[in-house]
């Protein structure tokens, strides 16, 4: 039953005049007369009698005054703790790069929506990303590649490249050649993403590498430390391109991929979880130069 059915109903009962009532709710007369007849077929009595054109209270109506005062009351009270209670949304990711690039985003959906939480995890293979919303752990979904998957849908939110880099020291033992299989390579994991386009931006001319990871971020601390070269996220590296930290192999193209936002076509998402969808969307950035 509508609780404003007894919002209507108390202020008639203190009015004892549906028009009144009517201007106070801001309501046309007719409205205030149904939700009265509604009240008083749902409960099977009447709580107004009316004699020519005025309104008198019934026994029955008496008596609803306390109740409905304490639904209201009760209601007010649930509205208030509810609004208070702080939302959460719980997002899977396929690489720790992903918070690099979804950091202004979030940025902003805290100052918009600032009692709500958001928990991200770190899903070792991409497949657990979408099986994780399959399985409702999740509620949004960030990858690296569109999946064609029936019950999800989403969006490509970001453009990112890959681009090979080194070590300062590690270039100049090297004589800074521009041949990177002169240099110990590390690669990733096979069946990723990255270690697709590490594969096709080699071709003929690649080798196994020396070392093998599964995630961008522990390479590029292997990078720093001067183990080798690699491929890594431009987001990821940007800064210390910018100071001189790691060089970049300019004669080796940048392979790109895409990151999607994906999402189960069959749930009702929170508030929360649309505004930041639509954060997402009206943020989308281009490809990183």
């Amino acid at each position: 039953m509508d609780i404003q059915l007894f919002q209507t109903f108390l202020m008639v009962a203190k009015l004892g005049n549906m028009t009144q009532a009517a201007e106070q709710l801001n309501f046309t007369q007719p409205t205030v007369t149904g939700q009265i007849r509604a009240l008083e077929q749902a409960f099977g009595v009447m709580l107004f009698d009316r004699v020519g054109k005025k309104l008198f209270i019934t026994d029955a109506g008496r008596e609803l005054i306390a109740y409905a005062e304490k639904l209201l009351a009760i209601y007010d009270e649930a509205h208030k703790a509810l609004s208070a209670h702080p939302g959460n949304i719980k997002i899977g990711i396929s690489t720790t790069t992903v918070n690099y690039i979804l950091a202004p985003y979030l940025q902003t959906f805290q100052q918009q929506v600032p009692h709500c939480s958001v928990t991200m995890e770190m899903c070792s293979h991409a497949a657990t990303v979408p099986k994780g919303i399959a399985e409702n752990r999740f509620d949004l979904g960030i990858i690296q590649k569109e999946l064609s998957l029936d019950y999800l849908t989403g969006f490509e939110v970001f453009k990112e490249q890959l681009v090979w880099v080194v070590h300062p020291m590690v270039a100049e033992k090297f004589k800074h050649s521009t041949d990177i299989l002169e240099y110990p390579l590390l690669g990733y994991k096979a069946g990723g993403l990255f270690r697709s386009l590490y594969d096709k931006t080699l071709g003929r001319k690649k080798s196994e590498p020396s070392i093998v990871y599964n995630d961008a971020e522990a390479m590029k601390n292997s990078i720093l430390q001067g183990l080798g070269c690699g491929a890594l996220p431009l987001n990821l590296v940007k800064n210390l391109l910018a100071d001189g930290s790691l060089i970049e192999f300019t004669n080796v193209p940048r392979p790109e991929f895409s990151v999607w936002v994906v999402y189960h076509k069959e749930k009702k998402l929170s508030r929360a979880a649309m505004k930041l969808i639509d954060i997402l969307k009206g943020e989308k950035s281009g490809t990183t130069e």
